[in-house]
């Protein structure tokens, strides 16, 4: 008996754990990847992002510094990274469930 209420606690968290990095993963798409820059050319300053797209680096123009609101950006970019640590620790536990459940 307690095995199979075991088995269906762990079939209820792998079901929560797949619908946990799903959300997770629809929100990452929708956030810019990278790291902000802010470049001076003669007196003017300018933010960008570089990113990579396979092994090239990519440097996108976002705008000047004083028309530019790179806090909110930022904030962008560091929920970002929280949200992949989050599926990386989801990941590995989904794993471990499967493992127990044996599939």
């Amino acid at each position: 008996m307690k095995s199979n209420v075991i088995k269906s606690v762990f079939i209820d968290e792998l079901e929560r754990n797949k619908r946990l990095v799903s959300r997770y993963e629809a929100e990452v798409e929708k956030l810019p990847k990278g790291s902000l820059f802010l470049r001076q050319i003669g007196n003017q300053r300018y933010y960008y992002l570089n990113y990579r797209e396979g092994k090239k680096v990519v440097s996108k123009f976002l705008g000047k510094e004083n028309s530019f609101d790179a806090d909110k950006f930022q904030e962008q970019l560091e929920r970002r990274k929280e949200l992949n640590a989050l599926l990386k620790r989801l990941r590995l536990e989904r794993k471990d469930l499967e493992k127990e459940l044996g599939k």
